[in-house]
Parts: structure tokens; sequence; C-alpha cells
């Protein structure tokens, strides 16, 4: 024992400790930074991701937001310790990489190899608890549901009408963003939101508003959002398909956390599919993507929140 502890007295104060640490705090967060990069389309990556950023940048998965606070501790914090172990262990490092700077290659692979054995088992330790925890068929409202205010929305539909979020106070509001020349993921996204309003019963379905706002404001005026609601078959009161000035329809964007990117060449807009579920309240309870089970939680989502009894405004 005493042997052992003395080896292990002379190795932490080697070079072989810091030769191990400093490659092993910069793999781990270069692992946690990577989290940023997942695409929402990953599946069971994105998943994990998301929780993970909830988890590591303080991430809000009703705006998309992550909490600078959050960024800046798990930017600054291993920089700060790399710089002590650095200083610390300065002269045993600074003669090792001038002698045989060779001996640090297995150190710094036994690093990159803990690190990626860590996150393999983080990733396995979760998609163990989300088997044995989760039934996809089952819409787990209480972890998802959320208790944020809502974005501010001052617009005008289709009719040119003003339509204000801050009005629908006491209904169930759905908020999403489309475009009128888009024939990609926009017909598919009223076409998920049709679905489902047609999934509730006439009594729910009335007090379920859809406002969709524009992503292209410099082309979509109200009578271009009217060919598009006709085109897919929606109509007031249900469906609001919205625009209104350039700036405020950005803003407006920006705040349901609508990514999006236009190519400059064919004029097409890439964006998030995303629906937010607004409570009576006017608060964001719930966000939503595309695809089956996501129409599936959809549909459940508008009906836990129209059931919740009615505020007062």
């Amino acid at each position: 024992m005493t042997f052992s502890l003395r080896g292990l007295q002379r190795s932490i104060a080697s070079w072989r400790f810091p030769a191990l640490v400093l490659p092993l705090l910069v793999f781990v967060q270069l692992l946690l930074l990577s989290l940023l990069l997942v695409p929402e389309d990953a599946g069971p990556l994105a998943r994990f991701a998301e929780e993970m950023k909830v988890w590591c940048f303080g991430y809000d998965p009703a705006s998309g937001r992550l909490q600078p606070a959050y960024v800046v501790m798990i930017v600054v914090d291993p920089a700060i310790l790399c710089g002590l172990v650095a200083a610390v262990w300065w002269r045993p490092l600074t003669r090792i990489t001038r002698r045989a700077p060779r001996a640090l290659l297995p150190y710094v692979a036994a690093a990159g190899l803990l690190a990626g054995g860590c996150a393999l088992a983080a990733v396995a330790l979760w998609r163990a608890d989300v088997d044995e925890a989760v039934d996809p068929t089952v819409f787990p409202a209480e972890r998802l549901r959320t208790s944020l205010p809502a974005p501010d929305v001052d617009l005008v539909d289709q009719d040119g009408a003003r339509v204000r979020l801050a009005d629908l106070r006491g209904q169930v509001v759905v908020l999403t963003a489309v475009y009128a020349t888009c024939s990609a993921t926009c017909p598919m996204i009223l076409g998920q939101a049709r679905s489902a309003l047609a999934a509730l019963d006439p009594d729910e379905r009335a007090e379920v508003t859809v406002l969709g706002v524009t992503l292209d404001p410099g082309r979509d005026d109200p009578a271009a959002m009217a060919r598009m609601a006709e085109g897919q078959g929606v109509s007031s009161p249900a469906f609001r398909l919205l625009t209104g000035p350039i700036d405020r329809v950005e803003r407006t964007l920006d705040a349901i956390g609508v990514a999006r990117k236009r190519d400059p060449a064919t004029g097409v807009i890439d964006h998030t599919n995303v629906f937010l579920l607004v409570d009576r309240r006017g608060r964001v309870a719930f966000r939503f993507g595309l695809g089956d089970l996501q129409e599936q939680w959809l549909v459940e989502g508008l009906r836990a929140l129209v059931r919740e009894q009615e505020v007062a405004k």
C-alpha cells in the first residue's frame, strides 16, 4: 500500500498527470460544445442533445435559446482549470515537451478514449432511461410542459384584420411559421395543424386558433396569405395566416425561435419547423416539430390545454 501511494504521488507530481488531465478537459469541452451542432432532425441523438443542453447550457426548448451565463461557464471554467494545471506543472511539462514529446501521445490518446467512453456511457444511460421510463405512444405532458411568456404578436391576417396574441387570451393558440411560395415543409406544417384540429371534437376545436406567421414578409401581403390559405384548405377564424411590416415580422419570428436562411440563388427559405402551443393564460406550454409522433403529441397537447380551466382575461 505504501509503495502504491508513493507511486501515485510521484505520478501526480510528474508530467504524467497534466499530460492526461489537460487533453481530457479539452476533449470534454469539445464534446459539450458539439451538442450545439446536433440538428433538430437527428432523431434520438437530437433528443439526447436537447436534454444535455438543458442541463449544461440552460437551454429553453420553447424558445430555442441558451442562457449566456451557462455558456460562459462551460467555456471559461475549463479554460481556467487548464491554466491552473499548466501553471502548477509548467516545469515538468516543459522538460518532457523538449526532451521526448512523443511520450505525451499515449496520455493524449488515453484522454480521448476516456472522454469518448464517458460520452458513450452517458448516451447509453440516457437511452436505457428513455426505453424504461417513456412509452413513445404516451404523451409525456408533465415532462414537456413549460410556462414561459408567449412572444408578442401584433400583425394582420389573410383578411387584412389585425391579430394580437394578447387579444386571444382565454383561447388555446398554435403558433407556427410558413410562407406563401413554400412548396416543401410549409404545406406539411399546415397539413399537420389541420389534421390535429380535425382530430379534436367540435367543442375542443372551437377553443383553438392557429397563427401562421410569414417567413417572407417582403413578398407575403394579405392577398398572398389568402391564396395560401385557400390552397391549403384552411380559413379564419381557426387559421390566421399573418403578415405585416418586415421588421415587426422578423422580431416576431425571432421571439418564436424560428431559425431561417434564404438561398439567394433560388429564394427558398430554409427554416425551423415548429409549433408553439400557448395556453389560455398566454404562456408557452409545449413546443413540437413535424412528424407522426409529433402530430399525435400535438393533438394530445391541444386537448390538455383546452381542458384547463379558462382564466379571466
